[in-house]
């Protein structure tokens, strides 16, 4: 054990308090504070990290019981062991000491042997503690951290397939033009598009999962969510279901937000391809009149702990008709690994990945759903305002 040890003696008796220090001053290693009632003491404890308290029992005012009793209800304060200073050794005393948390007891008079050793045992008690602490805590965060990452390869994999989906179908359709001879560059200049920006679009989850892993920060920039929607909507549109209709209502103003591009796009897909599936799960007779719409606007905070700390935010509806959820469904979706379409290879990825990274934005995802008429995910980011 490095370094000095802070010790706070609380008596409302200056002559103990002298010889307590006198006593524990010969060792160079403890740092001795005093306090002469249970404020004062309390106070002390706000002030400063002490190492061990040596606290009377019998003060006016607020007694040593209570004073350590309100040092075990404040989670700064209640891991210091208390050490009762008492002249009673009746049962009853010491039994309501260590009720109120104390970890030991010295009587008085002082024995300067039997202080040293009480004190030299529990401070060194609670270097370990805290020393087991820290072990711990960093246990825990290098295996948390050892499961975001998984989670986050998972999870990037599941989407990079999202991305490269789009790539099939249009090198189909190319070559479909090609076989009838249809000439129009625009036909095809859109369909590269959707297969370079797809390409483009995982390589760059890539690099930001391999920046992840370095603990770099992410690409976050301002960005437009109206062009952010009206460029994937254009680009993936041609990988859904040929008899869903997908409509977007733009916010009449720029739509602005402070976010990473790439994470957003990843959680807008996500939306559009599980709304698509919801449409296609109904009976074919249903299909016909399916229908995913996209909405962004402007809303106020919503009251709740979740989002308060903007004054304002975008929403961003993905609004379908399909086959909708039960609340029991609504509850799990966002759990990682649940899927409704384990049957189909589904990872049950999606939405929690789309959740991390939109509460990551400072954000939150809420779904409404009813069985048979549809679902709707509304996506929060706050707003940003522009400076003029």
């Amino acid at each position: 054990m490095n370094g000095k040890f802070n010790i706070l003696v609380v008596d409302d008796d200056l002559k103990n308090i002298q010889v307590g220090i006198n006593f524990l001053k010969k060792n160079e290693k403890y740092h001795l504070v005093f306090a002469t009632n249970g404020k004062q003491a309390l106070k002390r404890v706000k002030d400063s990290l002490f190492d061990l308290i040596l606290l009377d029992i019998m003060m006016p005012e607020m007694d040593g019981y209570e004073v350590c009793r309100r040092l075990k209800e404040d989670e700064h304060t209640r891991d210091i062991p208390v050490l009762f200073l008492t002249a009673k050794q009746g049962a009853d005393n010491l039994v309501k000491g260590f009720e109120a948390g104390g970890a030991d007891y010295i009587t008085k008079p002082f024995n300067s042997h039997e202080l040293m050793a009480r004190v030299k045992t529990h401070i060194e008690l609670h270097y370990q503690h805290k020393k087991e602490i820290e072990r711990l805590q960093d246990l825990l965060y290098q295996s948390q951290r050892a499961e975001t990452i998984i989670f986050r390869a998972k999870g990037i994999a599941h989407d990079c397939n999202n991305f490269l989906n789009v790539i099939a179908p249009n090198i189909q359709k190319i070559n479909s033009n090609v076989k009838k001879g249809i000439s129009d560059p625009g036909d095809y200049e859109t369909l590269f598009q959707g297969i370079v920006s797809s390409v483009r679009k995982t390589a760059n989850l890539l690099r930001q999962f391999s920046d992840f892993g370095n603990e770099k920060k992410n690409q976050v920039s301002i960005v437009d969510m109206n062009v952010v929607v009206s460029d994937l909507v254009k680009i993936y549109r041609s990988s859904l279901n040929n008899t869903v209709d997908l409509k977007i209502d733009f916010l009449s103003q720029p739509a602005l937000a402070l976010a990473d591009i790439i994470h957003i796009e990843q959680v807008l897909l996500n939306m559009i391809i599980n709304a698509d599936h919801a449409i296609c799960s109904q009976p074919e007779e249903n299909r016909r009149g399916g229908a995913i719409t996209l909405t962004v606007s402007k809303v106020s905070p919503v009251e709740d702990a979740e989002l308060n700390s903007a004054s304002a935010y975008l929403k961003i509806d993905v609004e379908d008709n399909g086959i909708g959820m039960s609340q029991e469904t609504m509850d799990l979706i966002f759990n990682p690994y649940f899927s409704t379409r384990k049957n189909e290879g589904g990872s049950g990825l999606g939405l929690a990945v789309a959740r991390s990274i939109v509460k990551s934005h400072k954000g939150d995802i809420r779904v409404s759903s009813e069985l048979g008429k549809g679902s709707c995910f509304s996506i929060y980011f706050p707003f940003y305002e522009e400076k003029e």
